[in-house]
C-alpha cells in the first residue's frame, strides 16, 4: 500500500512538471530567436529594396517623359523591358536548377515588369491615359503588392518555426510514455533486486542461528559426557575402596 502511495505521487508530480514545461515552452514559441528573426528581416528587406527600385523606376520614366522626346522614351523603355526579361529568364534557370519557390516567383515578378513596360505605350494610347498618372498608379500597385508579399512572408517563415518546434515537442511527447515504462521496468527490477537481497540476508541469519543451536547442542552434550565419565570414575572408585576394606 505504501508503495502504490508513493508511485501515486510520484506520478503526480511528474504530470505537474510537465504543465510547467508545456507552459515554458508555449511562451517560448511565442518568442522567435534572434537568429531566425534576422534571416526573416533579411528577406523582408530585400522584397522592400525591390519595391522601391521599382518605384525610383517609374520616378525616372516619369523625369524622362518631362525632359526627353517620345521616340527616344520609347526605345528607353524597350531597353529597360529587354533587361527585366532577360533577368527573368536567368531567374528562372535558376529556379530550375535550386528548386525554390522564391527564385520562381522573383523570375515571374521581373517577367511582369518587362511586359508592363512594353505596354505602357499601347495602354495610353488606347485608353487616352495621362503617362504620368499611370506611372504613379501602377508605382503605387507594384509597392502594395511588395508590401503585402512582405507581410504573407513573415507569417509564413513565423508559421513553418512554429510548426518545426511543435513537432519536435510531439516527438518528446511521444518518447515520454515509453521513457516512463522503462523507469517502472527499472523500479520494478531494483524491487525485486531488494526483495533477492532480503531473502538472501534472512536465509544468511537462518544459517547463522542453526549453525549456533549446532553449537550448543554440541556442548551440552560434551559436558553431559564428562559428567557421566566422572560419574563412573567416582562409582569405580568407590568400589575399590570397598574391596580394600574387605
Amino acid at each position: 500500500m505504501k508503495e502504490e502511495k508513493i508511485e501515486k505521487m510520484e506520478e503526480n508530480i511528474e504530470t505537474e512538471k510537465e504543465k510547467e514545461i508545456d507552459s515554458n515552452k508555449g511562451k517560448k514559441e511565442k518568442k522567435i530567436p534572434k537568429e531566425i528573426s534576422q534571416e526573416i528581416l533579411k528577406k523582408i528587406f530585400k522584397n522592400l529594396l525591390k519595391g522601391i527600385a521599382l518605384m525610383l523606376y517609374f520616378i525616372v520614366l516619369n523625369i524622362a517623359y518631362i525632359n526627353m522626346k517620345q521616340e527616344r522614351l520609347i526605345e528607353d523603355i524597350k531597353i529597360f523591358a529587354g533587361t527585366f526579361l532577360v533577368m527573368g529568364i536567368i531567374m528562372l534557370e535558376r529556379a530550375y536548377k535550386t528548386e525554390k519557390f522564391d527564385t520562381t516567383l522573383t523570375a515571374i515578378e521581373f517577367m511582369c515588369i518587362s511586359i508592363h513596360s512594353l505596354t505602357i505605350m499601347h495602354v495610353i494610347t488606347m485608353f487616352k491615359y495621362d503617362f504620368r498618372h499611370y506611372l504613379l498608379t501602377s508605382s503605387y500597385i507594384f509597392s502594395i503588392y511588395y508590401v503585402l508579399k512582405s507581410i504573407i512572408l513573415y507569417t509564413k517563415e513565423k508559421r513553418n518555426y512554429l510548426k518545426s518546434f511543435s513537432d519536435i515537442s510531439e516527438i518528446v511527447k511521444k518518447d515520454e510514455p515509453l521513457k516512463k515504462e522503462a523507469k517502472k521496468k527499472n523500479g520494478d527490477d531494483e524491487e525485486d533486486k531488494k526483495e533477492v537481497e532480503k531473502e538472501k540476508s534472512e536465509n544468511k541469519k537462518v544459517e547463522k542461528i542453526a549453525k549456533s543451536q549446532k553449537k550448543n547442542k554440541n556442548k551440552q552434550n560434551n559436558s553431559k559426557t564428562k559428567n557421566s565419565k566422572s560419574k563412573k570414575s567416582k562409582s569405580q572408585k568407590s568400589n575399590k575402596s570397598k574391596q580394600n576394606k574387605s
